[in-house]
């Protein structure tokens, strides 16, 4: 197994074993038929925490969090000390994390499975044993691990219900990818008390200091927020956050300051200019440029130096498993090429359920583009590894 996902509990409990680390942001694949796959060169798909892509969601479940249902308190699904802020943003972390890592143990296993090694040494398998162990493991595992994610949404969802779920299931796909989710309203944090002590916000008739409640708050940060938002002037809107920092602190204004950049991000967009082998390249909302022919992607260069380890030093072995490698390699490319052209011709239809509702969260636009981007990355990589491998071929 690859870093083995914790046991998943009766669904109707949310109590998971969550020691695991958290797994390195990795864009999330498109799957062909009930085996998701990644792409060779994670650089192409990933995107790093601080690309200008954002997901706006109604929370971003870091700061701001959906309230339980209370018929989940109700029936014992949450305990009513487990509905306080601070457990609901700890039990979020823990479901987060936990998704995660099935989603990067899917990965895992889906960029070996392309790259024909072991997950867990990196390496090819030399005998007929090792070689049936490991496609047992690439048969079971990843239906195991999609099985495990469904129902850690569907314990979820028993808590938080429909609309959180969804919401949250986009915003660990987002995670996964590297982009950023902010929740559509700024965050909001308490006044500094000595900023209270002060009369900052009023005093009322006794003379006493007035103490701003929620609705005060919300209030005075959204003004704040819609004023950096419509203001390009950048002495302006730095005057603005260090006067909500005199009466806030500085971490909210910092927090304050980059929700509001982020969010004329989002709304205003900016022009991208992404490699083929990136999902922006096709998507809507980045560049949404057209699929380049099959027959017109070029070969990676210097795809096939990962086999160079693994080769025999005795010349007949040698000659014998570049043959064996070759042939497996020209067998996937042909796999490869007809689904890059079934994606490109059918769209989002040719999607599975796994790639709309688990990697992807209902967006088809963002699903296809990501499809279409990993196998031309698979096309690509196979490409160049041919080419390789035909070059290391006796008498070449």
């Amino acid at each position: 197994m690859v870093n083995p996902s914790k046991a998943v509990p009766p669904q109707g409990q949310l109590s998971f074993d969550w020691s695991a680390p958290a797994p390195e942001a990795r864009n999330v694949p498109e799957s062909d038929e009930s085996v998701p796959e990644v792409a060779e060169n994670a650089s192409h798909v990933s995107l790093p925490a601080s690309s200008d892509l954002v997901q706006i969601l109604p929370w971003d479940f870091r700061t701001s969090f959906p309230e339980p249902l209370e018929d989940a308190i109700d029936a014992g699904r949450l305990q009513p000390e487990d509905a306080t802020p601070e457990n609901i943003k700890a039990l979020h972390e823990e479901h987060a994390q936990h998704a995660l890592v099935l989603l990067s143990d899917l990965d895992a296993i889906s960029d070996a499975r392309r790259r024909g090694v072991d997950p867990l040494t990196g390496k090819a398998p030399r005998t007929p044993k090792q070689r049936e162990a490991l496609e047992l493991l690439f048969r079971d595992e990843p239906p195991r691990l999609q099985h495990a994610f469904h129902v850690l949404m569907d314990v979820y969802q028993e808590v938080f219900g429909p609309e959180a779920t969804d919401a949250f299931r986009k915003a660990i796909r987002a995670s996964n990818a590297g982009i950023e989710v902010i929740s559509d309203e700024p965050p909001l944090v308490p006044p500094l008390q000595v900023s209270v002590r002060t009369g900052i916000f009023g005093i009322k008739e006794n003379g006493d200091p007035v103490d701003p409640g929620p609705e005060e708050v919300q209030a005075i940060t959204e003004s704040v927020a819609d004023q950096l938002i419509e203001n390009t002037d950048d002495a302006a809107r730095n005057s603005l956050l260090r006067k909500y920092a005199e009466d806030f602190g500085q971490i909210a204004a910092d927090q304050l300051g980059r929700w509001a950049d982020r969010k004329i991000n989002a709304e205003v967009g900016r022009n991208f200019d992404y490699d083929p082998g990136h999902p922006w390249h096709y998507y809507p909302e980045g560049d949404g440029n057209e699929p380049m022919p099959v027959e017109e992607i070029p070969p990676a260069p210097a795809a096939g130096e990962s086999f160079r380890a693994t080769l025999p030093k005795n010349p007949v072995k040698r000659a014998r498993m570049l043959r064996q490698l070759l042939s497996d390699q020209e067998t996937q490319l042909a796999q490869d090429k007809q689904r890059y052209t079934e994606l490109v011709e059918r769209g989002a239809n040719a999607l599975s359920d796994y790639d709309r509702n688990i990697a992807h969260g209902g967006n088809d636009e963002l699903a296809w583009a990501s499809a279409l981007a990993l196998k031309y990355n698979h096309v690509r990589n196979g490409l160049g590894r041919i080419g390789w491998l035909r070059n290391q071929q006796p008498g070449n």
